[in-house]
């Protein structure tokens, strides 16, 4: 007695074709993945010092970001979010500064929330943490390099813009 073929969709040759193909798919994204991927330069030094102004406002920051092509001159990078958000890696020259505002009115029964600011790369010395219900300030940097922001944040909406001096 000879056993029926078994349906189409169960043959060796379909499900190896099928495997084949979801492994070339899962290739083809891993590979587009890496091309966006900034890669930090080597051997930079790390921030050197750092002045912090905080002040209290009742300004709210602008809703809108700006496109990077359209940044003003000496404007290196800025966002607005209302949630964690790591910067493009960019290069600073060796004076330049970071400017904030965040609301954080959502968490005013809380005592305010929770706004934070820290770098990789050559900005691995930058730390900015306030927690407040609305606020607003700079920090100034004398040494320049390559790398990235990372903002982390409970508030409704922030705003940070990283300028060149």
């Amino acid at each position: 007695m000879e056993l029926p073929n078994p349906p189409w969709y169960r043959r060796w040759s379909v499900l190896l074709a099928g495997v084949i193909g979801v492994a070339a798919v899962a290739a083809l994204i891993g590979v587009l993945g890496f091309q966006g991927a900034d890669d930090p330069e080597p051997g930079v030094a790390g921030l050197v010092s750092a002045t912090t102004v905080t002040s209290t406002t009742t300004a709210a920051p602008p809703t809108t970001r700006r496109p990077q092509s359209t940044l003003a001159p000496g404007v290196l990078w800025t966002r607005t979010g209302s949630d964690n958000a790591k910067s493009r890696g960019f290069r600073a020259p060796s004076a330049w500064h970071i400017e904030w505002s965040f609301d954080c009115a959502n968490f005013k029964k809380f005592g305010g929330g929770n706004f934070k600011i820290t770098g990789d790369g050559s900005y691995e010395d930058v730390q900015i943490q306030v927690v407040d219900d609305e606020s607003s300030g700079s920090q100034t940097f004398n040494q320049g390099g390559y790398g990235h922001l990372m903002v982390e944040s409970v508030c409704r909406r922030w705003t940070v813009t990283v300028v060149a001096d």
